[in-house]
């Protein structure tokens, strides 16, 4: 079994976890790394690496079969926003060549990214999700109403990660952002709550959530967490688990929610490995195994919550130093 990696980037340890997957199997397996840069640590972590163009560039999905077809990969993990939509609408170009891409629907794809729609999406479902606007006379209108006040978060409408959000306290500051920004925004109310991450498998085979991994955020770091405690709730579980329905997610995921007055509220779903991920890892929650029981065409039994609660992650730097 052959795994390959796109957009590894810094994710040394998801690299790592796959390997050590792999090599508890009869059979073994490679994991195989790509990244447009050399400076992408997690490249030489794999057991073979390729530089390969941009995302942007055309010929992409190309190169990205080319290196399948040389190496007999079995599956391609996009772990890129921007690469999940383009694998997720070339799906058909791998699946051909009997390559499963590790990854949601196309629509399920878009839907996450489009923070907008996803609310409305969610809202139209009975999910709880917080109040969001995309313009400031609506923002005005809801606050008016009592529906929404001042903090608020202001982020751009297909952003990703931490990038662009701002904590916004006065009107003069929203108007300021909104005029000024060259991407669209939304406004959405600020959460003065407990923030929880959840890392999901939804099986292949089955299309149910079968592992759900949750935990309370202590620390952020560049939009990941640093610093986490695991829990259990089942209150919680059922609310993910009919998230993950209503969206039609496949394979991993990663969910931010918040718990507010003793409610949940989702935030954002990211349809792919989360950066807290190496906390499930650890908590014994093998997203991995899972994966390639998918790929051997078995389907994997339900465990959802099926972990030691009280356990931290604290994360920190490590480095990686060789001849270029």
């Amino acid at each position: 079994m052959t795994v390959l990696i796109l957009s590894c980037g810094t994710r040394c340890k998801l690299v790592r976890f796959f390997q050590e997957t792999l090599r508890g199997r009869t059979e073994g397996g490679r994991v195989i790394a790509a990244d447009a840069s050399p400076w992408a640590p997690a490249l030489y972590e794999a057991d073979a690496y390729y530089l390969v163009p941009p995302i942007s560039d055309p010929g992409y999905p190309e190169r990205i079969l080319e290196i399948c077809r040389k190496e007999g990969v079995n599956a391609l993990l996009p772990l890129l926003e921007d690469e999940l939509e383009l694998m997720a609408e070339n799906r058909e170009l791998f699946e051909r060549q009997g390559i499963t891409v590790l990854v949601s629907g196309a629509e399920t794809v878009a839907l996450c990214r489009d923070k907008y729609r996803f609310f409305r999406h969610l809202t139209a479902h009975g999910i709880p999700v917080l109040p969001t606007c995309v313009s400031l006379e609506a923002f005005w209108e809801a606050r008016a109403a009592g529906e929404m006040d001042f903090p608020v978060f202001v982020k751009p409408v297909n952003g990703c990660g931490s990038v662009g959000v701002s904590r916004v306290e006065n009107d003069a500051l929203l108007r300021a952002l909104w005029e000024s920004s060259p991407e669209p925004l939304l406004i959405q109310q600020f959460a003065q709550g407990e923030e929880i991450g959840a890392d999901i498998y939804v099986d292949l085979i089955s299309h149910r959530p079968v592992a759900v991994f949750t935990k309370k955020k202590v620390r952020m770091r560049a939009g990941e967490t640093e610093k986490s405690v695991s829990f259990r709730d089942p209150a919680l579980f059922s609310l993910i688990c009919r998230t993950a329905d209503v969206l039609a997610l496949r394979g991993p995921a990663d969910m931010d929610l918040f718990r507010i007055g003793g409610a949940y509220y989702v935030s954002e779903v990211n349809p792919r490995f989360g950066g807290g991920y190496p906390h499930a890892w650890h908590c014994g929650v093998n997203f991995p195994a899972l994966i390639l029981r998918n790929l051997t065409g078995i389907g994997n039994p339900e465990a959802v919550g099926d972990y030691e609660e009280g356990l931290c992650m604290m994360k920190y730097s490590d480095e990686t130093v060789r001849r270029l």
